[in-house]
């Protein structure tokens, strides 16, 4: 299938930039965030071992700092490092005792949370280069949100170039919601990468980037990722997606942007509004029952396996606290449960932690940062919190298209605080 060839011929090209061009390691965090647009398309080099091109560019980074040998700009985090000791030692005894394919699967998506760490270790993470990435990600986010709505528009298309059918969900008796499948990324999930792009639009407007210059192509971006978030069915993006709307609405400096607040409103207004227009005014409600632990089976179709899962897991840590290996648990649909009943109390709690203790630091920054400065500190506070509400009530390690995007823009946004608590207000370049 040619989709299957282009992706050779993009993963090939970005090994040649990662590894012999100039800055071959800036570029390839670039590369690594236009892979998102992937899904779930890998190479089984060998039976049983699935590499996604997100992993080949990690692995190709590590090559390029091992033979070039670059400077860190910052130190390891004891907590990520600690989960690195935790996430190998588990492994390797779980080769030695009970070795299958899952283990291999669960660990390697996981790692790649250090992995990352350790490659942003080595690029100087400055404000210029930081937004470019963050318009990458808004680039292949995008993208993600067209093909989404062309498969509303144009199901049989999409499906003969994909290799896919396209398929309704019933949510209940008699509710039909047709929920969109992402023929080409393989899941729904794919809309869990979307979110971010809200406060990216935010940044960019604040910095006054051409890209956004013009309020109309703004207010369309806004609807093509916001519109792919509805018809995803995702309740978990409809909930990060709300949560930003809300600290736009009551923590967001009006000064900085004005009328900014005003258009928020009135996106928050539309949002719910055609929410409740539609069939599915009750899934959206069910969002907010299911975080009390009430769970309504007319809308929730999904939310009470993830509860029948999470108090397995639960269970599970209670019995087993230090955990009962890589790959025993399935998907918990909870990355810090997952993490708990895998390998133990003690990491599960440090995971959970690491995007806490950064978002701290990252809203003092913002209290006291300069007004030029303090949109980027907002936006990396939404990042967090995208990113806690994402491990707390999303499974994202067992696919690593999933997990990935989580992780860098965590070790992103620690970079980003490193160095403009070490530079000062002279953080611009």
């Amino acid at each position: 299938m040619i989709i299957n060839l282009l992706v050779i011929g993009f993963t090939l090209i970005g090994i040649r930039s990662i590894l012999f061009t100039n800055n071959g390691l800036e570029k390839s965090l670039q590369w690594i965030i236009l892979a998102f647009i992937l899904g779930y398309r890998t190479f089984e080099p060998i039976p049983g071992l699935k590499l996604h091109p997100i992993e080949i560019f990690i692995y190709a980074s590590i090559i390029r700092i091992i033979v070039s040998g670059p400077p860190k700009y910052f130190k390891m985090p004891i907590n990520i490092s600690l989960l690195g000791i935790f996430f190998s030692t588990f492994f390797i005894v779980d080769c030695l005792s009970r070795y299958n394919q899952y283990v291999l699967l669960e660990f390697k998506n996981s790692i790649v949370l250090f992995m990352l760490f350790f490659i942003i270790q080595h690029i100087q993470i400055k404000k210029v280069y930081f937004i470019k990435l963050l318009k990458i990600y808004l680039f292949s986010t995008s993208i993600i949100s067209i093909l989404g709505i062309l498969e509303l528009l144009f199901p049989s298309t999409l499906a003969a170039v994909f290799g896919f059918q396209n398929e309704y969900a019933v949510l209940s008796e008699n509710i039909l919601f047709l929920r969109l499948k992402f023929l080409f990324w393989g899941s729904h999930l794919a809309a869990n990468l979307i979110p971010p792009a809200f406060p990216i639009l935010l940044l960019l407007k604040a910095e006054k980037d051409p890209l956004v210059k013009n309020t109309y192509f703004l207010t369309f971006m806004v609807i093509i990722n916001l519109f792919a978030i509805y018809l995803s069915g995702n309740r978990i993006s409809w909930l990060v997606f709300t949560v930003f709307l809300v600290l736009t609405i009551f923590q967001y400096r009006g000064y900085l942007i004005p009328y900014m607040k005003t258009y928020a409103l009135l996106v928050t207004i539309a949002f719910v509004a055609y929410i409740y227009s539609q069939p599915v005014e009750g899934r959206y409600i069910s969002t907010f029952k299911a975080l009390t632990g009430e769970i309504d089976t007319r809308f929730d179709s999904s939310g009470g396996v993830r509860l029948a899962r999470a108090k397995i897991a639960m269970a599970s840590i209670a019995s087993h606290p230090l955990g009962t290996g890589w790959g025993s648990q399935g998907w918990v649909h909870s990355d810090v449960l997952q993490i708990s009943a895998t390998i133990g109390i003690i990491p599960g709690v440090i995971f959970l932690f690491v995007p806490l203790f950064i978002f701290l630091r990252c809203y003092r920054c913002y209290l006291t940062a300069i007004p030029e400065q303090k949109t980027v500190f907002f936006v990396l506070c939404g990042f967090l919190i995208y990113i806690i509400i994402s491990i707390g009530l999303n499974g994202n390690i067992f696919l690593v298209q999933c997990g990935a995007p989580l992780f860098l823009l965590l070790s992103l946004a620690y970079a980003y605080i490193d160095n403009y608590n070490k530079i000062g207000h002279s953080y611009s370049l």
